[in-house]
């Protein structure tokens, strides 16, 4: 148990036993009078029914008061309690996000460090040969090299988001033509990796965008897309309109979502808890940075449930336009 939760634990115990001693006291004035006047019986005090009605009346002034100012501390206390306890929760919350980015992070650099290293080495000790044993090593040296490159820069990026925000350019697109030419440059780079990618985009949307966030969400999309889409991947982009908006939809038909909640995981360092996931590589940022740059459009995202024949999607809501006679 992390610090965090133990503070979260003793936090409730206190107010669990503010609860306990309010509701003596309630029950204490609410029987005061009684109390009160069974101990003057006992002591000998012969009180006339006067007595015993001023009596009366002093003590429902007093429980008034009580329960008012209880009341009103009652509220005091409930308030700060919902602040103490969604802030421990926000630091229970980060404490988790360390601990999964140290765990992914120290993997995902281990890694590609161990294989390029291997390579490297089998080159000075000559253990390659032949050319072209010796361009396969260099050929994957620079692959590991090139996956330490796009995990600092989505390291970096998402840094940047967290606490400066992105810097965009909005301007108004056609966003399945948009989308068509990202596709197409994804697939040149080699970025679907042999998956088959379709785009479905029956009508012309037209949306008000940053062209460049939109690569970077796409390409987050098409990667995971391709991680967890099964042996022989297949990924489906949709661009619909949706009233005023645009809407964008990228789906694969793999196992789907399992071992993560829906709400956590687009946030940052989640990723699903099956083995499935764990074998893959990542640190857990992709779907943050879609979530994050989807936002900074005024749009949003999130993932869709029940889905016919089981996959994994995210749809993406962005401002629309009206189109240009």
């Amino acid at each position: 148990m992390n610090p965090a939760q133990r503070k979260l634990k003793f936090y409730w115990a206190v107010v669990a036993l503010y609860v306990l001693i309010s509701a003596w006291w309630a029950v204490y004035f609410t029987r005061m009078h009684d109390i009160l006047t069974l101990r003057m019986q006992r002591a000998g005090a012969d009180l006339e029914p006067a007595q015993l009605a001023a009596l009366k009346t002093a003590i429902q002034g007093m429980a008034r008061m009580f329960l008012f100012e209880g009341g009103f501390l009652g509220i005091l206390l409930l308030a700060s309690a919902y602040l103490v306890v969604r802030a421990l929760m926000r630091e229970v919350a980060v404490h988790r996000q360390q601990r999964n980015f140290l765990s992914a992070v120290t993997h995902e650099l281990k890694s590609p460090i161990a294989s390029a290293s291997l390579y490297v080495e089998s080159l000075q000790l000559g253990r390659a040969e032949s050319e072209e044993k010796r361009k396969r090593y260099l050929e994957h040296t620079k692959e590991d090299l090139d996956r330490l490159r796009d995990m600092v820069d989505q390291l970096l990026e998402s840094a940047r988001l967290s606490s400066t925000g992105p810097d965009l350019r909005p301007d108004n697109f056609e966003l399945s033509d948009l989308v068509g030419k990202i596709l197409e440059r994804l697939r040149l780079e080699g970025a679907s990796r042999g998956a088959t990618v379709e785009l479905e985009a029956p009508t012309p949307v037209h949306a008000r965008v940053d062209a460049d966030a939109m690569e970077t969400i796409l390409r987050n999309l098409i990667s995971n897309a391709v991680k967890y889409g099964g042996e022989e991947p297949r990924v489906v982009v949709r661009v619909s309109q949706q009233g005023r908006r645009a809407r964008l939809e990228v789906r694969d038909f793999g196992p789907g979502l399992q071992g993560a909640d829906r709400k956590q995981i687009m946030g940052a360092f989640v990723r699903g808890g099956d083995e499935n996931v764990r074998t893959q590589k990542g640190v857990g940022l992709g779907l943050f940075m879609v979530a994050e740059l989807s936002r900074a459009m005024r749009g949003s995202a999130r993932v869709l449930a029940s889905l016919p024949g089981a996959g994994f999607a995210v749809e993406i809501e962005l401002p629309g336009v009206a189109s240009e006679a």
